[in-house]
């Protein structure tokens, strides 16, 4: 039985007659007449009687009007919905992330991205690069956006961005006052960092390559940004992280953008070869062009705002000089 055998039946049953039918359809009158024959032939019943001014159901013809408009309507919907699926306007994303929300292009293309698609689904999981590979291999993401250099396998990645990096120091510290830092600029400082467990694998990576010239001290835990933070307030070391955490506002820290060799951490987008999800797709794309898209704009509560010699306090918001945004 073909679905077209079943609109021409439906179209003769509506229309009363074979030749208004194919009238109405566009086509021959012997072609409508030949599928509704297959139709009959198939179910071996006929399903008209034919008469000197039209057609008339048989009972049999009345059960399978039910039917066939149930099937087509059915039919239609579903092709309806695969087609909104292809244009991005439904479906669903799974996407895991290991960078801040507080501020930057991941965040201001999720919101851009909701707005467009605004009946596609989407579940976030943050969590180390290690864990996202892991969940990207077990199918539970479609994709992962994250500090982590992999290639060759099942996986396809490719660069969305430079991060920069930015320090984080107690507002009493001596670097405080300067408008950025190098790595030379930190030599002998105590660090708190996020274990690998909690943390971004590509800074311990640079942490541990720079350190020994350096003469660095590591103190690690397993714990929220928020609260490394925190220990940088506390005085009990500073911390490097990627630019996106301007968004976050901690008493007694103040976030000083680091400048020269190493101040950058290559953001990628990873997911399985052969997922074909249009979603995925389109927001890669998105990301990918953040740069050359309207969407693009320094707004302190989407880019962040380099903070110079001040307080990033909520009780007391000193005065912000804001200067260009460094993101890419």
């Amino acid at each position: 039985m073909e679905l077209r055998q079943l609109r021409y039946f439906l179209a003769v049953a509506d229309a009363g007659s074979i030749s208004e039918a194919a009238r109405r359809l566009g086509v021959s009158q012997p072609t409508v007449s030949d599928r509704v024959h297959a139709l009959e032939d198939r179910m071996q019943t006929n399903l008209f009687e034919r008469q000197s001014r039209g057609v008339r159901l048989t009972c049999a013809g009345r059960e399978v009007l039910g039917l066939a408009r149930r099937i087509t309507k059915d039919v239609d919907l579903a092709l309806a919905y695969t087609e909104r699926v292809a244009r991005v306007e439904i479906g669903a994303l799974a996407l895991g992330f290991s960078i801040s929300l507080a501020s930057g292009r991941l965040r201001e293309t999720l919101g851009v991205f909701r707005r467009l698609a605004p009946d596609v689904t989407m579940a976030l999981r943050e969590g180390n690069p290690s864990d996202l590979l892991a969940r990207l291999r077990d199918y539970e993401i479609d994709l992962a956006v994250t500090v982590l250099d992999v290639s060759g396998g099942l996986l396809e990645t490719q660069k969305l961005w430079d991060e920069p990096l930015v320090v984080a120091l107690p507002v009493d510290h001596p670097l405080a006052g300067q408008p950025n830092v190098v790595w030379a600029d930190l030599r002998g400082q105590s660090f708190v960092m996020r274990t690998p467990a909690g943390g971004i694998a590509s800074t311990d990576s640079l942490l541990d390559r720079i350190a020994d010239n350096n003469h660095f001290t590591i103190e690690r835990h397993c714990i929220s940004r928020d609260a490394l933070l925190g220990l940088v307030g506390l005085g009990s070391g500073i911390t490097v992280m990627e630019s996106s955490v301007l968004g976050l506002a901690m008493p007694d820290v103040v976030l000083k953008p680091m400048s020269g060799p190493d101040s950058t951490l290559a953001v990628t987008a990873i997911w399985l070869a052969g997922n074909d999800n249009p979603a995925r797709g389109r927001f890669v794309t998105m990301l990918r062009d953040w740069r050359r898209s309207p969407i693009s704009r320094c707004r302190p509560d989407l880019c962040g705002t380099w903070q110079t010699g001040c307080r990033t306090s909520l009780k007391e918001p000193a005065a912000v000089l804001q200067t260009p945004c460094p993101l890419p």
